[in-house]
């Protein structure tokens, strides 16, 4: 009999433990559930914000291709711009910068070069690319175009060089080439220029247009069907 009294006084007294144990458990699995969901309520949801989110990360060209892809899908499909065209010109002024194109990456591989960064200056309708390129070969230097853009359809631009310069070393660019230094042909930038506009089709310098906002562009590469995804930088 005081064997079962004792047992029942310790049981009484353990019960409270248990409880407090329980009540603990409860509020942690509950702080966890919150935690969980106010991490996942903080995570952008939309094409743009995630995007923006990567660049904010300082991922690009060469470091994010797999983190972008999904993103920038997401973002075409958001494309708050009708007629995107038609207003390229209107809301692309400033520097632009390309964070991903995944035939770039792919022609660096085989080239064994990387071309970044890759800019777009576009002051009205004039258009100047600037490329840096880095080799182990032939080192590091700028390959650039002047030219001119304009809407060719709703949904598309066409991009029109008729400048084109090369400069070796990667403190050498210049931002711009006077139009009459490219058509000197017995000078190095008359070389350059004359084999530029040899190589230039038009027919390949048609640009669907994806997505457009302020900050942010999608354009297709039609013949590899590849997109070309740039933010503003400047």
């Amino acid at each position: 009999m005081a064997s079962l009294l004792n047992a029942k006084r310790l049981n009484t007294r353990a019960a409270p433990c248990r409880s407090r144990r329980n009540v603990l458990a409860v509020r942690a699995t509950q702080s966890g559930n919150y935690s969980q969901a106010l991490y996942q309520s903080s995570q952008p949801t939309t094409g743009r914000a995630k995007v923006l989110q990567l660049l904010g990360e300082g991922l690009g060209l060469y470091t994010g291709a797999e983190q972008f892809e999904p993103a920038v899908k997401q973002l075409i499909l958001e494309n708050p711009t009708v007629a995107p065209g038609s207003f390229a010109v209107q809301l692309g002024q400033g520097t632009w910068q390309v964070f991903y194109a995944p035939h770039i990456s792919k022609m660096s591989s085989a080239m064994g070069t990387r071309f970044t960064p890759i800019q777009y200056r576009l002051t009205g309708a004039s258009l100047v690319s600037n490329v840096k390129y880095s080799s182990p070969l032939v080192g590091d230097g700028w390959l650039s175009a002047g030219g001119s853009m304009a809407r060719k359809y709703d949904d598309a631009v066409e991009v029109s060089f008729d400048r084109f310069w090369v400069d070796l070393g990667a403190d050498s660019l210049r931002a711009d080439l006077p139009a009459d230094a490219a058509k000197q042909l017995f000078t190095p930038d008359g070389v350059v220029g004359a084999l530029g506009r040899a190589a230039f089709f038009p027919q390949l310098a048609v640009f669907p247009v994806l997505y457009l906002d302020s900050d942010l562009a999608v354009f297709k590469f039609t013949p590899l069907d590849s997109a070309i995804a740039c933010h503003r930088v400047a």
